[in-house]
């Protein structure tokens, strides 16, 4: 199956695009593993399950190792111009995989949707060798001053 990533539009803003090349994968989960990696710190991440043509894919019985995981749903409601959403529903890959329910939805509903982890936390930031000195604060704060 072929996903695309949803990635985060900033830290905490619950507003999600795509973003990034298409993986292949057999599952949800294995395509999140593989969009994982390329997803910048503190962002939350999904995927998107793109079907080329009309119409549901054959079915096939959900795999051991997805069976039982629980989505998110992400819509992207209005128009494809718009940012993809929590809309507060969430699946379960059972008798098969959370994406194909959402292909299936994405048809009667008329907007596309996408999954990310019901438990999802933002990416965190690469670990530091602990060669590396963070900088020293003074205390105090400054802003920029815009230049005119």
């Amino acid at each position: 199956m072929k996903f695309f990533p949803l990635i985060e539009t900033a830290a905490n803003s619950g507003k999600f695009q795509l973003s990034g090349a298409a993986v292949e994968a057999e599952s949800t989960t294995a395509a999140l593993a593989l969009i994982a990696p390329t997803v910048g710190a503190g962002l939350r991440y999904g995927a998107w399950l793109y079907h080329e043509v009309r119409g549901l894919p054959d079915f096939s019985p959900v795999t051991d190792a997805e069976k039982g995981k629980t989505y998110t749903v992400l819509a992207q409601v209005g128009g494809t111009d718009q940012p993809w959403v929590e809309d507060g529903q969430q699946l379960v890959s059972t008798l098969c995989d959370a994406s194909n329910l959402c292909l299936s939805m994405s048809q009667y509903m008329g907007f596309r949707l996408g999954l990310m982890p019901v438990d999802e936390k933002p990416v965190a930031a690469p670990a530091t060798s602990g060669t590396e000195a963070a900088p020293a604060s003074s205390g105090t704060e400054s802003t920029a001053t815009p230049a005119s």
